[in-house]
């Protein structure tokens, strides 16, 4: 024993290793060291960090965690067994979690409140998981408390739920660094490491509080040793080296004097041993004998082992030093034993009670039974190859207990076997360990328990897809059906390659015994054989079914379907005639893609935002994925299932594709005997299967609709791909790779392929997308099949979808040969319903009555009676049908995912398509549905920039140095950017204000429907084709400072979407940032579309820098005139961009102060002197004129004073 390098060598008072001893064996493969009542001890000492707090607190959480998920498996148990009220579990396991959680908090707050760096850690990432995990264990605990409301109606959702708190609560068990190296147990043999097993400390990591300490500290477990390095890997590691069953104590050296608490009662230690001073070995002298009785009924998928696709099983029971053994069942996956192992003499130390709390596992190794062949080719050594291993806890029963119930006999349960990660099967037993003395007169010798016994109905469709076995093809298939001992052949094929189908579909087994318990029935095997010359069977390939509970059928009342129905009245819509009324106006515009973008809207939209007013244009279903995936659907297995046959040996990752060697479809129904007489009684000819379509040879149109695709893998350098279809139904295949889409990996195709089919021979589409190389080959990017068989015969009616309103004309005109009355009445006669019964817009099918509109209106507008109406709204309730209704298939678009065999369970895009199905044998069909994509249209926008306001000034004046700004605007439309268009230059705008007249004139090519500009040009000079893009229909107005020296200064910027745009302010004053920012969703905006023309106030936005949150400020303000016009309106109504000729706009009338200074010197001269100085000139001349005649009066002053003085 070793803990990272600390060990006996690395301290003198350790000791690390048991005495070496002979190992002893009852049966040379098994051996075991001969311990017996003398125990020996190992210890080491280490010194480590002290992070006990990380492990106290992950020890917590982890018996939560534990508890929760043995809660979770006991209500699963309980719902796949039927027991009653699971429901109730479900209460008291969240009632469970809230404590555990209640308890976790309170020791984590209490040591957080504790003083010291161990208290919550002594790291910032301690102190950062430390606040995670409480935030996140008192959400669970809230959660909880939802989680308790549980209903039978909701458990399953329920259910999920409690599993998500799990899932959320393993995460936080996840320690972001390991505190402590684990703790690694070695065997040596001859002085070498043979195996080893390796022991999470903390899970041994002891406590003084118990819900702190390691859920196996203290406690006897039993570990597998395994092979070290690379041997361990692969088929070498399944094996067990040895099984140790080991007593493990790890904690701090002040408490371990509690570190033998844990060990079963009846020990003592070896005299003389100094206190203090762990034991060299302890000894047992209360001993234990009991006898093990394992009962081993059957398996099931069990892994082939064989080149056959399977194995010869067998099974071995270890527990302590003895091991049985089953006896051989030769070739089959689900091998029955029924037999009892009893091993007697079991020799346990301890305390009896101890091993009745906790007794030793029961370990079950399955093996396949192979003989080596001798040199002369003759039977040889006998070898066994390892399929799996077991491991199961046996019932205890004590000498003084009776053997009764409810414990006793032990009920027959289903152990998963594993061959290292991989499940390699299971297998139905049990195991009970009793103490001696005991009477054998009250034991049972066999659990297996039977009810009446049943009835099998057996559906021999066909096979499909069979490979060459040994380099031949299959020419003469049959299929064997096995179940609970008995079996049944079907018929032989005659030909396979002319009709893969059986010629007698229906053959019965009667009197199956089978248990009481539908969970412990036996598996079906299905095996199919190959008929070649002189007899030779050749084993083609097997299935197993494990869960047959799905198969039992319940025989419905005898009494008529209809007898005890209320009347029902679906009434019909009271705003349908007002929709075609205003539909009827919009007929020749609308077309199958606004079906298809009306239906995207409708189901985007949220649920409280659509309008309650019926709506204009009709809707189709679009699934988010394969229609066989839809849970009305079922997978349109209602009449047979596909089962896959496997054939060779399984790999050692468990994978089975490689050993697919066809398909077998094909039903069952099993109902109990004898069938009430209340019930309807099974079918002489096809039992169950009543109904039953003809299994011949039919011939098929299928059109099969590609939409587009989404969001597919890049295949080419650039991030992009050329993707193309190929379709392939049975022998045929279709290429388009002429039409190529370029460099887009969201492709419209809007394509219909008609391809005419035989099932059962073609029965399998498979949809290819391809990506187009000019000098390598194409690459596959993703493919989808299609089962095309299961969904013709399926009663869903997969074969075309009905229309949400019936018309005979127009986009919304009626697919199927068959009209609504027609289909109706199919459908109840194949249920043997009382109708249909038409009456003035009315059927009535049994007691309900459904109402439609009466009349149809013509492409002339002459309206005429019909049922037709009423017949659909039937369709369209008819899951509602009681005890016949299905849900029917709707007009519809499935998206199907892409993969690809390279990337395995790797989605490499999506395809939007549907397929339709038309007997060649029935009415033609009508024209296919018209979805080519649909060409952009033509439009032009035409922006007047008036004026412009408040526009910040940024540059200051080269005389005076006053703020101005020199601004022009700038437009374009999104993805035309080489189109960029400016006005002329307002110069020496020293207010912000702007006068321009200049008008913007930008084409664009739009999709109505997409509400998308598309824009085709090539990414590069060396691009081959041009690039499609479709991008949203936005303008952008920016204002700018121009700079003759510099670059110009950005200013601000308004982007606006066309098919969303605010409204402009009517005046400069109160345009605001409000203007054209969306606050929850409730800024009015209009649609330049619908509207085709606005003024108004718009303001420019720059991101404040300074401000840390990022808001938006208003740096200028534009008037501006946007009108739309289409192409032709354009032609008729020209005019010029600027103020050019046609149609030109006035010049504006800007202010003297807007000019060059360098262009115009004498201008700025006299702007300088007569407008910007003209006050301070006047005035500084008046001042000089003041001054002047101040210096005078005081020049001559003095002679004037003098003259008068003296009188001269």
């Amino acid at each position: 024993m070793s803990v990272h390098s600390f060990s006996a060598e690395a301290a003198a008072d350790c000791r690390s290793t048991t005495p070496s001893m002979r190992p002893l064996t009852n049966d040379k493969q098994y051996y075991h060291m001969p311990f017996n009542e003398r125990k020996p001890c190992c210890y080491v000492t280490s010194y480590w960090h002290d992070h006990k707090r990380r492990l106290y607190n992950t020890n917590v959480l982890e018996r939560v965690c534990d508890k929760l998920r043995e809660g979770l498996d006991d209500v699963e148990e309980m719902t796949r067994t039927e027991q009653d009220h699971p429901e109730r579990r479900l209460r008291a396991i969240m009632d469970d979690l809230a404590n555990g959680t209640s308890t976790y908090l309170r020791l984590v707050k209490s040591s957080g409140n504790q003083t010291g760096a161990s208290a919550v850690g002594r790291t910032r990432l301690d102190r950062e998981r430390h606040r995670l995990c409480l935030r996140e264990i008192e959400s669970v605990s809230n959660d909880a408390a939802n989680v308790r409301k549980v209903r039978k109606s909701n458990l399953d959702e329920k259910l999920a739920q409690a599993h998500d708190l799990l899932a959320t609560l393993n995460k936080l068990l996840a320690e972001p660094q390991d505190s402590v190296p684990d703790i690694i147990i070695w065997m040596l043999r001859g002085g070498k490491r043979h195996a080893f097993t390796r022991i999470n400390a903390r899970q041994v990591f002891h406590s003084i509080v118990e819900e702190e300490s390691g859920k196996h500290c203290g406690k006897i477990q039993t570990r597998f040793l395994t092979l070290p390095g690379r041997k361990g890997l692969g088929s070498s590691g399944w094996t067990i080296q040895a099984k140790l069953e080991i007593y493990m104590w790890f904690g701090l050296a002040k408490n371990k004097k509690d570190y033998l608490r844990g060990l079963p009662n009846g020990f003592d230690l070896p005299p003389g041993l100094p206190i203090g001073v762990p034991p060299p070995f302890i000894i047992y002298k209360d001993r234990q004998q009991f006898v093990l009785r394992s009962h081993l009924f059957q398996g099931r998928g069990l892994i082939a082992a064989d080149s056959s696709g399977l194995s010869d099983p067998f099974a071995k029971v270890i527990f302590s030093t003895c091991v049985g053994k089953t006896q051989v069942i030769d070739k089959t996956l689900s091998p029955t034993w029924d037999e009892m192992i009893e091993m007697t003499d079991i020799t346990m130390y301890g305390k009896a009670e101890d091993f009745q709390s906790d007794p030793p596992m029961v370990i079950v190794e399955i093996f396949d039974q192979d003989e080596e062949m001798s040199f002369l080719g003759q039977g040889g050594k006998e070898k066994a190859e390892y399929i799996g291993r077991l491991i199961a806890k046996p019932v205890v029963k004590m000498a003084g207990d009776p053997y009764e119930k409810p414990n006793f006999p032990p009920t027959l349960d289903w152990y998963q076997v594993y061959r290292g990660t991989v499940r390699a099967g299971e297998v139905l037993a049990c195991f009970e360990l009793l103490q001696q003395p005991l009477d054998s007169r009250n034991l049972e010798k066999k659990l297996w328990k039977i009810w009446a016994f049943a009835y099998l109905s057996l559906l021999f469709w066909g096979l499909r897809d069979l490979k060459r076995i040994n380099l031949m093809a299959v020419n003469h298939p049959r299929v064997e059906v096995e179940i609970a001992g008995k079996s049944i052949e079907s018929e032989i094929i005659e030909n396979y390659k002319k009709n893969p189908n059986f010629s007698i579909p229906i053959k019965f087994i009667e009197d199956v015994e089978l248990p009481d318990n539908q969970y412990l029935c036996p598996p079906i095997t299905i095996k199919a054989k190959d008929t070649r010359t002189f007899g030779q069977d050749i084993l083609l390939g097997t299935h197993i079914i494990r869960n047959v509970s799905k198969f039992f059928f319940t025989c419905p009342p005898k009494h008529s379907l209809a007898a005890d129905e209320a009347t029902v009245l679906v009434p019909i819509d009271e705003d349908a005639k007002k929709d075609d009324e205003e539909e009827a106006t919009d007929e020749v515009a609308l077309d199958w893609w606004s079906k298809y973008f009306a239906s995207k809207a409708q189901r985007l939209t949220p649920s409280h935002r659509r309008k309650k007013k019926s709506k204009i244009i009709e809707e189709l279903k679009i699934f988010d994925g394969e229609l066989e995936a839809q849970s009305e659907f079922n997978g349109f297995t209602d009449l047979f299932h596909s089962f896959e046959l496997y054939r060779g040996k399984m790999s050692d990752d468990g994978s089975d594709e490689n050993r697919v060697v066809g398909s077998f479809k094909g039903g069952f129904k099993i109902y109990r005997t004898p069938v009430p007489k209340d019930s309807e009684q099974p079918c002489p000819v096809n039992g169950m299967f009543k109904g039953l379509p003809s299994n011949e040879p039919i011939h098929v149109l299928c059109r099969v609709y590609i939409v587009q695709c989404n969001d597919l893998h890049p295949m080419d350098p650039n991030g992009k791909a050329d993707p193309y279809l190929k379709i392939t139904l049975g022998g045929k295949t279709i290429n388009d790779k002429d039409n190529y889409v370029s460099k887009q990996l969201n492709p419209v195709f809007g394509k219909c392929f008609d391809i005419e089919a035989t099932f059962p021979m073609d029965s399998e589409l498979a949809i290819q997308v391809y990506d187009w190389d000019l000098l390598s080959g194409d690459d596959l990017i993703g493919e989808t099949k299609i089962d095309l068989e299961n969904r013709f015969y399926s009663k869903h009616r997969a074969t075309c979808g009905y229309s949400q309103r019936y018309a005979i004309f127009g986009y919304n005109q009626w697919r199927d040969p068959q009209k609504p009355t027609q289909i109706l009445t199919k459908l109840c006669k194949e249920a043997k319903l009382d109708g249909p019964y038409f009456e003035n817009g009315k059927v009535r099918i049994g007691k309900r009555t459904f109402t439609g509109q009466q009349e149809i209106e013509d492409e002339n507008g002459l309206r005429k009676v019909t049922s037709e109406h009423a017949a659909l709204i039937a369709l369209k309730n008819w899951h509602d049908m009681p005890k016949a209704g299905v849900s029917l298939v709707p007009e519809h678009v499935e998206c199907r995912g892409l993969y690809n065999s390279e990337n395995p369970g790797i989605e490499q895009g999506k395809v939007e398509m549907w397929v339709d199905m038309f007997p060649m044998d029935t009415p033609a069909p009508g024209p296919p549905v018209d979805i080519s994509p649909r060409k952009p249209k033509k439009y032009e926008l035409r922006v007047i920039i008036w004026n412009t306001d408040e526009v910040i000034c940024e540059d200051d004046d080269v005389f005076t140095g006053e703020k101005m700004s020199d601004i022009y605007v700038k437009g374009w439309i999104n993805g035309l950017d080489e189109d960029k268009q400016e006005t002329d230059i307002h110069y020496r705008s020293l207010t912000g204000e702007g006068n321009f007249n200049w008008r913007f004139m930008f084409p664009f090519d739009y999709l109505v429907a997409e509400q998308k500009i598309v824009v085709s040009k090539k990414e590069s000079v060396l691009s081959w084709d041009e690039t499609e893009f479709r991008l949203p229909a936005r303008l952008t107005l920016q204002v700018w400072d121009a700079d003759h020296f510099s670059a110009d200064d950005f200013l601000g910027e308004i982007t606006l979407d066309l098919n969303a745009m605010p409204r402009g302010a009517k005046t400069a004053k109160s345009c605001t940032v409000e203007t054209c920012t969306l606050e929850n969703g409730n800024l009015p905006t209009v649609s330049l579309f619908q509207l085709r023309r606005i003024k108004g106030w718009w303001p420019f936005l720059r991101t404040d820098e300074a401000n840390p949150t990022g808001e938006k400020e208003v740096t200028g303000k534009v008037e501006a005139e946007i009108h739309l016009m289409t192409f032709e309106e354009s032609e008729k109504a020209p005019a010029g961009r600027g103020r050019e000729e046609p149609d030109p706009l006035e010049k504006p009338n800007r202010p003297d102060t807007s000019f060059v200074w360098f262009m115009t010197p004498l201008k700025s001269i006299q702007y300088l002197i007569c407008v910007r100085f003209k006050w301070w000139l006047i005035k500084g001349l008046c001042f000089f004129l003041v001054i002047l005649l101040f210096g005078l009066f005081l020049y001559s002053a003095p002679g004037l004073i003098m003259q008068k003085l003296l009188g001269v």
